[in-house]
């Protein structure tokens, strides 16, 4: 099912990015893949980004996310990029918080050179036959951000972008919102509907509204990524690299 969670041990909202459909098209496996934060992953869950051939990481999170929970990474031989594509968005009072449509734009407004990045490296690992994983703390809003970015700019059906994106909220449900819960809780904050929805919501409108807007700034991914500074010969091996002919 798209958006679906993959067994990734000690993560809650990994998954590929293949067999996307993509105007007859579609996306190939084990080329870009999702996740949440990697701070507690296991020798068996290092062992599987191993046989997944990731050689690249784009870590969204910002400085504090990452000193509080660093990625457990040891032994692998993986390059780590980071990208802040929420520089002060973060530490906006609970009591005052965006809905994810406006967190998105911010987003964009903040994250052209980091998704462009991401696109080349993309491209650069799967002609070498490796992989590429972005993640943020969730996997929901920043990396979600940026995979429909991707997505988009290389033709992947609008209906299957906003599913993948809309998939995060039940991968989230349960243990790892509970936990989110259970922090506030120790930080003193109340706990409000309107907190576990942008903590752990992904309803298909917020996407939805990302999409119609990127369309009305850019004419959409691909103008986007252009705008930001990816060639046509860049647009062209993007595609290359995630789409294979559909069956």
């Amino acid at each position: 099912m798209i958006g679906q969670a993959t067994p990734l041990p000690q993560t809650y909202n990994f998954r590929g990015l293949g067999s996307l459909p993509a105007g007859g098209r579609l996306t190939k496996e084990g080329v870009f893949f999702r996740s949440d934060a990697l701070h507690l992953l296991s020798d068996e869950g290092r062992s599987l980004l191993r046989e997944l051939k990731v050689a690249t990481i784009l870590d969204l999170r910002d400085d504090d996310e990452v000193l509080h929970a660093p990625s457990a990474l040891t032994g692998l031989d993986v390059e780590v990029l980071r990208g802040n594509v929420l520089a002060g968005a973060l530490g906006t009072s609970l009591q005052s918080l965006p809905t994810l449509p406006e967190l998105y734009r911010m987003i964009l407004a903040q994250g052209g050179s980091v998704a462009v990045g991401l696109a080349r490296s993309v491209t650069a690992n799967a002609s070498q036959g490796h992989s590429t994983l972005v993640h943020c703390t969730a996997g929901k809003d920043r990396t979600g951000v940026m995979v429909a970015l991707l997505l988009d700019a290389v033709g992947v059906d609008r209906e299957a972008i906003v599913a993948d994106y809309a998939g995060t909220e039940a991968n989230l449900a349960g243990e790892w919102l509970e936990g989110v819960k259970a922090l506030l809780g120790k930080m003193g904050v109340p706990v409000s509907e309107q907190i576990l929805a942008i903590a752990g919501g992904s309803p298909a409108s917020a996407m939805l509204e990302t999409l119609d807007l990127l369309d009305a700034d850019f004419g959409g991914g691909a103008g986007y990524l252009a705008h930001h500074g990816l060639t046509a010969a860049e647009l062209e091996a993007l595609q290359a690299a995630l789409l294979t002919d559909g069956v």
